[in-house]
C-alpha cells in the first residue's frame, strides 16, 4: 500500500520534486517495489480451484460505486474539456484520428499521408487506436468524452469484475473499489491538462481488461485482451511470450495455442488484411515517423525543460549523457529500450521458475505485467505524463492482488 501511495506521489505532485534525475528513478523504484511486495504476499497462497463465489452485496455495492464515482469524474472533468477545445498545437492526437476516422468512413486509404495539419505527416497508429471513435464521430461526440466513457465503463468495469473474483475482506473490497474512479478524479483535480487533449483512456481501458484477463479461465476472453492491447500501441509485444508461455505449462498446450491462434486471427482479421497488405511499407513508414516525433521533442528539449525533464522516464540520461549527436543518443536509448524491456520479461520468467511450486501463476503474470510496463515506460523515448499513467491503472489490479486471502480450507471428513 505504502508503495503505491507512493507511485502516486511522484506522478502527481512530487513529479520532478527531486530533480529530473533521481525523481525517475525513485518513480521506478517504488513501482518495482510495488510488484516485489505483491508477489511475496502471495507466496505460497494456493489459486483455489474457481474464482471466489460472488456476493450479491458486494456486486450491487461496487456497481453504485461505480456510478456514483462515475459522476463525480464526469463532474470534475467536464469543465476541463470545455476550456479547453481541441487545438493541434497544444496535442496532435485527436486532429489525427479524426483524419483516420474521416477517411474509414468515407471509404479512403486511411494510410496514406496527412496533409491538413501544420506539418505532413505518415499515420502511425494502429487500428484499434481510432476505429472506437467511429461510432463518436457518427454520434457528434467530442473523441475525448468517448474515450473518457470508455475508460470508465470497459477499463474501471473489467477491475471490478476482477475485485469481485478475488477473495478480499470487506474492508480491502470497499476500499479497494473506489480506487479507480479516486485514482482518476484526484489526477484531474492536481494535473487537469493531463487528459485534456488526449484520448489515453482508451488504452487505459484496454490493460485493465488484458490485466483482469489473466484471471479468466476463457481462452477467447484472453485472446480478446491480447488483440486490444497489441493493435493499440506496440507497448505489451514483448510480454506476450512470457504470457503465453505460462499458459503452455500451467493451463495446457492446448490452451495456449488456442489463445495464440484466436490473438493472430484479430491481428491478422482486423489490421493485416484491411490495412497492411495494401500496403506492406505501411509498418516501416511508422517507425519512421516516431523517429521524426522523438528527434522534434528531443530538438526542443532544453535544460530543465520539455518532457524529457519532467520527471517520469530515464530518456534524460540518454539526453545530458550519451555520446555523439541527437540521433546517436536516441539510438542508444532504443537499445536500452529493448534490452530493459526484454531483461524484465526475462527477470519474470527467471522468478516463475524459481517460485513456479509457491506460487500461483496467474499472480506471477499479473505482477509481471505491471513490472514490465513499468520498465518499458520508464525508457520510452518521450516520456510524456499521459503514456505513464498507464502503469499506475495496472497498478491498482497488482495492489487488489497483493491482498487476496488464501481459500478456505476443505473440511476434512473424519470417520466416527
Amino acid at each position: 500500500m505504502v508503495a503505491f501511495w507512493l507511485e502516486i506521489r511522484f506522478f502527481v505532485d512530487l513529479r520532478g520534486y527531486y530533480g529530473p534525475f533521481w525523481s525517475p528513478v525513485l518513480f521506478y523504484l517504488v513501482s518495482a517495489a510495488l510488484c516485489g511486495c505483491a508477489l511475496m504476499a502471495q507466496l505460497d497462497n494456493p489459486p483455489g480451484a474457481g474464482p471466489a463465489p460472488l456476493e450479491r452485496g458486494r456486486v450491487l455495492g461496487s456497481w453504485l460505486m461505480a456510478l456514483l464515482g462515475s459522476v463525480a469524474v464526469l463532474y470534475a472533468q467536464a469543465p476541463v474539456l470545455a476550456g479547453h477545445p481541441i487545438n493541434v498545437h497544444e496535442s496532435d492526437i485527436v486532429p489525427i484520428l479524426q483524419n483516420y476516422v474521416s477517411r474509414f468512413r468515407s471509404g479512403e486509404v486511411v494510410y496514406r499521408y496527412i496533409t491538413n495539419l501544420p506539418y505532413p505527416l505518415f499515420p502511425n497508429h494502429l487500428p484499434l487506436q481510432w476505429l472506437p471513435y467511429v461510432a463518436a464521430d457518427q454520434l457528434g461526440i467530442d473523441y475525448r468524452w468517448w474515450s473518457l466513457g470508455i475508460g470508465l465503463l470497459l477499463g474501471f468495469g473489467a477491475y471490478l469484475a476482477f475485485l469481485n473474483g478475488l477473495r478480499l475482506r470487506l474492508l480491502a473490497f470497499a476500499l479497494l473499489a473506489v480506487l479507480p474512479w479516486g485514482l482518476l478524479h484526484y489526477f484531474i483535480a492536481l494535473d487537469s491538462g493531463l487528459y485534456a487533449q488526449t484520448v489515453e483512456l482508451t488504452i487505459v481501458a484496454y490493460y485493465c481488461v488484458l490485466a483482469a484477463s489473466i484471471f479468466s479461465r476463457s481462452a477467447l476472453v484472453q485472446a480478446a485482451a491480447l488483440v486490444l492491447c497489441l493493435l493499440s500501441r506496440y507497448s505489451v509485444l514483448f510480454w506476450v511470450p512470457l504470457f503465453l508461455w505460462l499458459l503452455w505449462r500451467e493451463r495446457g498446450r492446448g490452451h495456449a495455442l488456442l489463445v495464440a491462434a484466436l490473438t493472430l486471427a484479430g491481428v491478422v482479421g482486423i489490421y493485416v488484411v484491411p490495412f497492411l497488405s495494401k500496403d506492406w511499407t505501411i509498418f516501416f513508414h511508422a517507425l519512421s515517423e516516431y523517429k521524426i516525433a522523438t528527434m522534434g521533442e528531443w530538438s526542443r528539449s532544453a535544460e530543465g525543460s520539455g518532457h524529457l525533464f519532467g520527471g517520469l522516464g530515464f530518456a534524460v540520461f540518454f539526453y545530458e549523457f550519451g555520446g555523439g549527436d541527437l540521433a546517436a543518443r536516441i539510438a542508444l536509448l532504443q537499445k536500452a529500450h529493448i534490452l530493459a524491456s526484454v531483461g524484465a520479461v526475462a527477470l519474470s520468467a527467471g522468478a516463475y521458475w524459481k517460485l513456479r511450486f509457491r506460487l500461483d501463476y496467474r499472480t506471477l503474470a499479473l505482477v509481471s505485467l505491471g513490472f514490465y510496463l513499468s520498465t518499458f515506460y520508464a525508457f520510452i523515448q518521450i516520456p510524456y505524463a499521459y503514456l505513464t499513467s498507464l502503469t499506475l491503472f495496472v497498478g491498482m489490479f497488482v495492489l487488489a492482488l497483493a491482498w487476496r486471502r488464501p481459500p478456505a480450507p476443505v473440511a476434512e471428513n473424519h470417520r466416527r
